[in-house]
């Protein structure tokens, strides 16, 4: 048994798998693709792990003899050639490292760019899974946490793709392998917002690792659902039924006197004179601003 066994001390086959030296140092240095599906997650374990990792703390994790890394790599060129057999499109630009203009913390190293999706450009990943379920959930559920998993990637590739071609790139593709079966397409949107979004959370991080000081506060960020995907959920069939149930009963019981209470405050504002600064009485007070907006609050004196 050779279990633990560090990169340079595996054989020759594998070590074609790992990083060299130059890309070990940029990655330490930016944000790629990978470490954003870390960021999105909100996983404050998995957060703690790459802030040490960035400030040096902590070697890389060497991924050299992991067989589902490997599996990702030995099936990525068959995966890639067969998702563009069946689009019928050239998908190339395969393993290019493109790092940030704007943002200098920015960087991907492609699985590939599609030309002509839609009339449009796309960026297309590859992955493999095992495909099992998680605990909790059932097999219907795996390929779309993946797809969850791997859209802050998309959408991190997709910006760096604009900027170095100079052209929209309104379009992700995920070819995802699971266990032995064929590829399967997917297609997400990117959305302008949460690219900032997430280019936000990222400099905010790499902020945190050039000044020593651990984020310990960021929280999930979770990528939009296109509308024509979203679907009715019954919520006393999910997780969160209890919780569900005890503030819908606080949202029905509340809802008469917070539906009085907006009504109230409406009316209240309308009888302020116009030449008043503020105006109180019976309890409450009204304070006018120079543009003539008006804040009501409880009047402690």
């Amino acid at each position: 048994m050779h279990e633990g066994k560090k990169q340079d001390q595996a054989p020759e086959y594998f070590r074609t798998f790992g990083l060299d030296t130059k890309s070990k140092s940029e990655r330490i240095n930016t944000v790629g693709g990978s470490d954003i599906n870390t960021l999105a997650s909100g996983d404050a374990g998995a957060i703690h792990k790459l802030w040490l990792q960035k400030t040096g703390q902590l070697e890389p994790d060497d991924l050299t003899m992991v067989w589902p890394v490997i599996m990702g790599h030995v099936t990525e060129t068959a995966n890639t050639e067969w998702c563009a057999y069946k689009l019928g499109l050239e998908i190339a630009d395969r393993q290019r490292v493109i790092k940030g203009v704007k943002h200098s913390f920015m960087r991907c190293t492609l699985d590939g760019r599609i030309n002509g999706y839609k009339n449009r450009q796309a960026v297309y990943d590859a992955k493999y899974t095992a495909g099992r379920p998680m605990a909790g959930e059932e097999w219907r559920d795996v390929i779309p946490r993946l797809v969850k998993r791997y859209t802050p990637q998309l959408h991190w590739n997709a910006f760096l793709i604009e900027e170095a071609t100079g052209k929209t790139c309104p379009y992700g593709v995920l070819g995802i392998v699971r266990a032995g079966n064929e590829p399967v397409i997917h297609e997400v949107p990117i959305n302008k917002k949460y690219t900032l979004e997430l280019i936000s959370m990222a400099n905010y991080f790499i902020g945190c690792c050039d000044l020593g000081i651990e984020p310990t506060d960021i929280v999930a960020s979770e990528p939009p659902v296109p509308s024509d995907q979203k679907t009715p959920v019954d919520m006393a069939t999910t997780n969160h039924a209890l919780k569900w149930k005890h503030h819908a009963e606080i949202w029905a019981q509340t809802f008469g006197a917070a539906d009085s209470f907006k009504k109230a405050e409406t009316e209240l504002k309308k009888l302020v004179p116009r030449q008043a600064s503020e105006a109180f009485g019976n309890g409450i007070r009204i304070r006018v601003a120079k543009n003539n907006s008006k804040r009501i609050e409880v009047q402690n004196d």
